[in-house]
């Protein structure tokens, strides 16, 4: 049975499993893609924090005595959490960072829904300010498909990637290095698609914070000479926050003029971000301040439906 308190997603006959499994489905096309480029070391990487996550939620609702509402969930949060690392990271960062996730901040709030931050958001920064090395262990797509030797010793990385060297074309397929699943903004777009058409998110979530995202860089562009407004969604990573970040039981909770405001909000904070950092940075802290804001929204929104209510009782 669906859980009540489980907004951002539609109400509907389908139980709270079906909906999981559709946000897990939704991943495939960016998982396929982060294969395809980067071989059978991305496929493992993403196997283990997913498993990772599975495991560890397992054993901490056990030990709560709790009933597990779904491992869907969990392999949802490690494979996002997957998706964001660099393509080189060992397994031992991908392990501490998924039981950051998953214990800490996930567990140790209660379980599913009672974490204040998106655990895979939570996980990525960890691992950004624990390992921060690890931040450059990008790997050109293509290359060392059967390499194995980054999930044990890591990589040297790269230091710098143009992306002005590669064409439209290769932009657009994620065909540059990067994260495993943030680059290419097609698989992502079809990702959302897909949730929006099984009616798991309502379109307006992630419609709003693309639409002011692109209106303040429309302004940035305008006045302070920024970056193309496509380059920007197109290789940042936002569409990732957009499709599978921001519509999420720890992020936006719920429906209406509250969700769109949340919407804003993040787009905002990306926007403002962008001038002093990048990287991951653009992804993952507007989801997390956004989390962080939920319950302020909540208790606002709850207030003003008691006063309106009671206004409306209230007339003879």
């Amino acid at each position: 049975m669906s859980l009540k308190h489980m907004a951002p997603f539609i109400h509907t006959p389908m139980n709270d499993s079906y909906m999981q499994m559709v946000r897990l489905i939704s991943l495939i096309p960016v998982m396929s893609i982060a294969v395809i480029f980067y071989g059978l070391r991305a496929a493992l990487l993403i196997l283990f924090c997913a498993g990772v996550f599975a495991i560890s939620d397992d054993i901490c609702t056990r030990l709560r005595e709790n009933r597990h509402d779904s491992y869907l969930s969990s392999l949802f949060y490690g494979c996002a959490f997957a998706l964001l690392l660099p393509p080189d990271t060992p397994l031992y960062i991908a392990l501490l960072g998924s039981l950051f996730g998953s214990v800490v901040i996930r567990q140790l709030a209660g379980g599913r829904g009672s974490a204040l931050i998106h655990p895979s958001c939570a996980a990525r920064l960890f691992v950004r300010i624990v390992f921060p090395a690890n931040e450059a262990a990008l790997a050109i797509p293509g290359k060392d498909r059967f390499a194995l030797e980054s999930l044990i010793f890591g990589s040297d990385g790269m230091s710098y990637v143009n992306l002005h060297e590669y064409y439209p074309a290769e932009i657009l397929m994620g065909r540059y290095p990067s994260f495993l699943g943030t680059a290419c903004a097609l698989m992502m777009v079809v990702g959302l698609v897909y949730l929006i058409a099984k009616r798991v998110y309502k379109f307006y979530i992630p419609v709003a914070y693309i639409s002011m995202l692109s209106v303040l860089l429309l302004i940035g562009n305008v006045y302070l000479e920024g970056s193309s407004i496509q380059m920007f969604i197109g290789t940042t990573g936002v569409m990732f926050t957009a499709a599978y970040l921001l519509c999420d039981d720890e992020t936006i909770k719920q429906f209406g003029p509250i969700a769109i405001v949340q919407a804003f909000i993040c787009a905002a904070l990306t926007f403002l971000l962008s001038f002093k950092t990048s990287g991951v940075d653009l992804i993952v802290v507007p989801v997390i301040f956004t989390g962080l804001l939920t319950g302020i929204f909540e208790y606002a929104d709850k207030v003003l439906r008691t006063t309106w209510e009671e206004r409306l009782h209230a007339k003879p």
